[in-house]
């Protein structure tokens, strides 16, 4: 079976693709193995405490929901849309920026980045990142091919699974590319909050969109709170969309949110600290089993390959027999197979404990084959 996203014609009814990383992953994550290094995002452990009046409405005069992100991101509150998390800016965005055209998905991809514009009823094309150690470059003949005959291109900068984004210069050819070709760039930017350094798309020009969530960096998964950044006509566009599809955002979510806005570096600083004690270990137990791997300078997961050893097997097998739990490469992108997935977003005793595991686990798979 192939678990990677499924580029192709538009779908509907039986032919839609399902998300079979998640067919894979979520009995697994279900089993409770004792040695988890699969989270995509950070699990940080808030304490919310009573907030009062959760449950009242949260519209009113003196308050726009579109403020806290305006402000982050130092931009008027025409350029900002409030939704149900990233995967629904993900089809807000699309739709917006669509003319009927095909839509290119950057390779590797998480299923649904890949598989919305297909359930919306566009053709989709793969435009690959390249395999290697360190920062994965642009295919740029691909690339240029694709994007002449594509409305949009949808990027996940901070690349799953690997971590890495654009080299400078790989960034500035894709603008340039896009712009000229009038291409729409939908920048999907969940893991960006943990590069201080990061720059939005969205900065790059009109054709750009850039979203993102609490989810992955924050640990907010369950808020479902996401937006999206771009020129005022897309947010008009976007925000008529919106209430179609959904209406209006939850007062819940926007007072749980509105609540600890002045805590949302807490995250941060914990990925920082997750990052100094928990990446050396790897590195370490790497080392010792001759994996060339260099941790991207950001984020809270990496990738390594893992010569000659089917990562999907050894995890399903080895990996279950020792309760350890990582993400193969196959569920990204075809051939990927020797790839996997490790994160460090846990506390760093569970963490040294879990990577002692995936030492043997790797080991045994080694010898196997």
């Amino acid at each position: 079976m192939d678990y990677f996203p499924k580029i192709g014609s538009a779908v509907r009814g039986e032919s839609i693709p399902a998300v079979d990383y998640l067919k894979w992953y979520i009995p697994r994550l279900e089993q409770q193995r004792p040695h988890n290094l699969s989270f995509s995002g950070l699990q940080f452990p808030w304490d919310l405490g009573e907030i009062e009046d959760v449950w009242a409405n949260h519209l009113g005069p003196e308050f726009d929901e579109r403020t806290l992100i305006a402000k982050r991101y130092d931009v008027p509150l025409e350029m900002v849309h409030i939704c149900l998390g990233a995967t629904q800016a993900i089809t807000l965005a699309i739709l917006a920026a669509s003319s009927g055209g095909k839509v290119a998905v950057e390779m590797p991809s998480y299923g649904p980045v890949s598989q919305s514009a297909r359930l919306l009823g566009l053709d989709t094309v793969a435009v690959p990142r390249l395999p290697q150690d360190g920062p994965w470059l642009i295919d740029r003949a691909e690339w240029y091919d694709q994007l002449s005959d594509a409305d949009m291109v949808i990027i996940t900068p901070q690349l799953n699974p690997v971590g890495w984004t654009y080299t400078d210069e790989d960034r500035k050819w894709l603008v340039k590319i896009c712009d000229e070709l009038g291409v729409t760039i939908i920048s999907d930017e969940v893991y960006a909050e943990a590069d201080a350094d990061w720059q939005p798309f969205f900065t790059e020009g009109e054709n750009c969109i850039t979203l993102s969530s609490f989810t992955k960096v924050h640990g907010l998964g369950a808020l479902r709170y996401g937006w999206i950044i771009t020129n005022e006509a897309k947010i008009s566009t976007i925000k008529d969309i919106f209430h179609n599809l959904a209406g209006q955002m939850s007062s819940p979510t926007i007072r749980i949110v509105e609540h600890i806005k002045d805590r949302l570096d807490e995250p941060i600083d914990l990925i920082k600290k997750y990052r100094t004690t928990n990446i050396p270990v790897l590195k370490s137990m790497l080392q010792r089993l001759g994996i060339v791997w260099t941790p991207p300078p950001y984020g809270v997961f990496g990738a390594f390959r893992i010569p000659g050893v089917d990562t999907l097997e050894m995890i399903d097998t080895i990996g279950k027999e020792h309760g350890l739990l990582a993400v193969p490469g196959c569920m990204f992108s075809p051939g990927l197979d020797e790839w996997l997935r490790v994160a460090w977003s846990i506390d760093e005793e569970a963490f040294a404990d879990s990577i002692k595991v995936l030492e043997k686990v790797i080991t045994i798979a080694q010898k196997k084959d």
